[in-house]
């Protein structure tokens, strides 16, 4: 069985504080791109997972697995990972193949019900209950409590610096309260289909603080917005920029500017729920 693991961006992403767990208050927006890690998955006796580029020994997608395997009583899985969304980004490569994963037991042994599939998801990272979903969503608490939103046809191009930002690192780091975007008014955006508005409310939070860590990001912003991007920001903890650009043409275009990026991709959103 062969997945589909899309990255995401986050339109707009507000920390509203600290909570007493130690983790953070979120409201973010996201919206599920056609970027994509291909994961693979067969059921075996036991828990194995193979990647084209490093992986940590406890990755996102293995912990996905054994999560499974022990709510379930289930075998476990062999697992294969094809990378091309670059890690220490902002959209979500750990938790899409953490998804995939799941959504890969599930096919697999369909011992779960949709709930407490749900409920591991939150449990391995605050963005894999949304990779699940796809789509569009506002999503709240730590990323698990999720409202769907209707899918907006975005023409994007992405680019990173060779240096990536840690999540952990970069939370740690924060000085509360941070300024806030309009939440509201980007749902909203999406919901009556108003695509000339979601530019003017694009909003991070953490691209002031994630500036401490990898400079460039600024620098790459405005090139993006030098090169005809309606609106160009950090996605996620960083360090990948997007930007919104009027075409897909013109995002080619503006691609070509960029050739000292370790990283530049067009890329559109999701419409839909990737297929399982």
């Amino acid at each position: 069985m062969e997945y589909e693991a899309h990255a995401k961006i986050n339109l707009l992403l507000n920390v509203l504080g600290r909570r007493p767990d130690g983790y953070h208050e979120l409201c973010t927006i996201m919206h599920a791109i056609d970027l994509c890690d291909t994961v693979s998955l067969e059921p075996a006796k036991e828990i194995s997972v193979e990647a084209d580029v490093p992986l940590p020994e406890r990755s996102a997608a293995r912990r996905a697995a054994e999560a499974y395997r022990d709510a379930a009583g289930t075998g476990g899985a062999r697992i294969s990972i094809r990378c091309r969304i670059p890690a220490e980004a902002g959209l979500g490569s750990s938790s899409a193949d953490a998804a995939a994963v799941l959504r890969g037991m599930q096919a697999a042994y369909g011992a779960l019900s949709e709930e407490e599939l749900f409920a591991i998801a939150a449990r391995i990272g605050a963005d894999v209950p949304f990779c699940i979903a796809g789509g569009a969503a506002l999503c709240e608490g730590i990323g698990e409590r999720m409202t769907r939103l209707p899918a907006m046809p975005l023409d994007l191009l992405i680019i990173k610096s060779a240096r990536g930002v840690g999540t952990k690192s970069l939370f740690e780091s924060l000085a509360l309260p941070l300024p806030m975007g309009n939440a509201f008014a980007m749902a909203d955006a999406l919901r009556t289909g108003n695509t000339a508005a979601v530019p003017g409310l694009v909003f991070n939070a953490l691209y002031a603080p994630a500036l401490r860590f990898v400079p460039e990001i600024e620098c790459f912003a405005e090139r993006l917005r030098k090169e005809g991007a309606l609106a160009a920001c950090m996605t996620g903890s960083g360090s990948a920029v997007f930007g919104i650009f009027g075409s897909r043409a013109d995002a080619e275009r503006a691609k070509a500017a960029f050739p000292d990026a370790a990283f530049a991709r067009v890329c559109r959103t999701l419409p839909f729920s990737p297929e399982t």
